[in-house]
This record gives C-alpha cells, structure tokens and sequence, in this order.
C-alpha cells in the first residue's frame, strides 16, 4: 500500500507533465495558424484563390522594385494547341502575302471559355485580331449582332460555344463573367475612351468607329452627364475584375500599342497557347488590322474632371498592386 505522500507525488509529477503537453500543444498550434495566411495566398490552376476586399496580396511576396507588364500570373497552364473544328469554317489570314498565306483562321473544337473584358473604344476589336492571328483560332462577342473578324457571319454564343478561344464584353457584372472564369483585362486611358465612345455614340456616319462629333458638343451637358455616367462604369469595371475574377491577366492599351507583339505574347501564355514565331511574325508584319477607330487628339476636360479621372485611375492602381500588377501607366 503507497503512502499518502507518495500518491502526493505521484499526481504532482503526473499534473506536471499534463500543463507541459499542453503547453507545446499550444505551441505548435500557434505555429501553424502563422502560416496559414501564406499558404492561402498561394493560387491553384485553374481556380486560384482571391484574397478579401481590403487585403493585399503583395505583403506575403518578395520586396519587387523592378515589377513591369512583362510579369504573368502563376501558375501557368501547359502549352498546348487547340483542337480544331474540321466541320467549320477555315479562313486564311494574309492571303496576299506568299510568305503568310499559309496561316489560318478556324473554329476551335472545344475551346475553354475565357473573357475578354473592356470598357468600349479600348482596343477590343484589335486584341481580339491579335490574338486570332497568334493563335489561329476564333473570337466571339456576347452581343449576338456583332460580326466576327474573319468570317461572314454574326457572334452568336449559343452556337459558337466552345468554338471560340476568347469571348468580348463590354460592362461585365458578376453574373455575366462567373468569378471561376479566366479574364483578360484591357484597359485604356479613361480620358481617352470616354471620349471615343462619345464619339461613337454621337457621331455621324456610316462606318461606326470613325464617327466623329463637332468640337463644340464637347462643352454641353450632354457631353458632362455621359462622362459622369461613363466613368463610373470604367471604374466598376476594373474593380469587378480586378476584385473578384480569381484567374485574370491585365493587359494595358497603351501598353499594347508600344508592343502589340510581346502583349499577345502574354496572352498565348495566359491561354496556354503555344508560341508560332512564323504566325508572330507576320503578324507583326500586319499588326494593326483593320479595327483601328478615329484617334482624335481633343481635351474638354474641366478641372474637376480632370481630379475625377486621376482619383479613379488612383484607385484601380491600388487594386493592381494588390494583384501583383504594375499599376497604370502614367497619363498625360
């Protein structure tokens, strides 16, 4: 029979050991909720991970000073070319030229589905002839009125799904463009593309993206109440996308126009496209293509216009960086 004092002993020793098991319990569990938030800001393909409205991405990576728009998103998905649709229309590209004529144009087969988001007059049209030269597969449009680039025939989506490799919209909403749907991102100078699309809205003439309106209808009311209305949607437009869509890649206008070429490089990577250097050759032989508008050299902009278009461009830098992108370029 153990005496009193050695039972004593006995469950102090035990109780001991009992508060330092916990103790290192505690320990290791503390330890492990420090790494969670890294190991959440990590993306998976094809559905990474968005952080909350608010939290930047950019505290748990390295200090980058030299960050330019040659940077990608990652992961990055396998090379590979699309299959085609045999069944459906080919259409040769630059005909006219022995050295391209063998490149052409067709319908995927069954292409996955990644928009190509936009305020209007911000170079939809060419990205989109850009990235059908590159990779040799079709793009469509949601508004089912539109033509497609290369083929006589009008985008209607309930037909061309899966057929196509990137998909046009202009103010996008949540339900339109899931979040779990890889988008590209055109932005443009808001200054500018306000101002085009008054134009294409307003203006005179047969050919839509040459209209033009007179000088003096940019100093109206017309002309303030479409910029207020204008600007707010640019703005929600980049701040959807740039918040919500877990797989995005930002591609800037005016980045696009000082190299079309290493852009839709981008996008072929993006896409998980291969690079041909014989189609990106000639298509830096033809890089414009035939969607270029009317670029009018015009500034009506007031002074409290002018702080309202730097507040917002401010803002959708911010939400870049917190995306591991560049913020915009610098607007004159």
């Amino acid at each position: 029979m153990k005496s009193p004092q050695n039972s004593a002993q006995y469950f102090f020793v035990l109780s001991l050991v009992t508060v330092i098991f916990l103790i290192l319990c505690v320990i290791q569990d503390s330890g492990h909720a420090r790494l969670l938030p890294a190991l959440t800001l990590l993306p998976s393909y094809p559905e990474p991970q968005v952080p909350p409205a608010g939290a930047s991405v950019a505290e748990d990576r390295e200090d980058r000073t030299d960050i330019d728009w040659k940077t990608m998103p990652r992961p990055l998905p396998e090379p590979r070319w699309p299959e085609l649709d045999h069944d459906m229309a080919t259409v040769p590209l630059w005909p006219s030229d022995p050295a391209c004529a063998m490149h052409n144009v067709s319908f995927a087969h069954r292409a996955s589905r990644t928009f190509l988001v936009s305020f209007p007059r911000s170079g939809n049209s060419w990205t989109r002839y850009l990235v059908e030269g590159a990779t040799g597969v079709a793009t469509g449009a949601v508004y089912a009125g539109e033509n497609l680039i290369h083929f006589g025939m009008r985008s209607n989506m309930g037909k061309l799904k899966g057929k196509v490799i990137l998909v046009k919209i202009h103010f996008n909403t949540r339900q339109r463009v899931p979040d779990n749907v890889p988008v590209i991102l055109l932005l443009r100078n808001p200054a500018k593309s306000i101002i085009s699309y008054y134009n294409f809205m307003m203006g005179k003439g047969t050919v839509k993206r040459l209209r033009n309106v007179t000088y003096d209808s940019y100093f109206t009311e017309n002309f303030n109440r479409h910029f207020d209305r204008q600007l707010q949607r640019w703005t929600k437009l980049a701040k959807d996308r740039l918040l919500h869509s877990r797989r995005l890649l930002v591609i800037p206008y005016e980045e696009l126009k000082k190299d079309p070429i290493a852009q839709v490089r981008r996008a072929l990577a993006f896409l998980g496209v291969p690079a041909d250097e014989g189609r990106l050759e000639c298509l830096r032989r033809y890089s414009e293509g035939p969607a270029l508008g009317l670029q009018r050299q015009v500034d009506p902009y007031t002074p409290e216009q002018k702080l309202a278009l730097a507040k917002a461009v401010a803002e959708v830098s911010e939400l870049l960086r917190e995306r591991n992108f560049p913020p915009l370029p610098a607007y004159d």
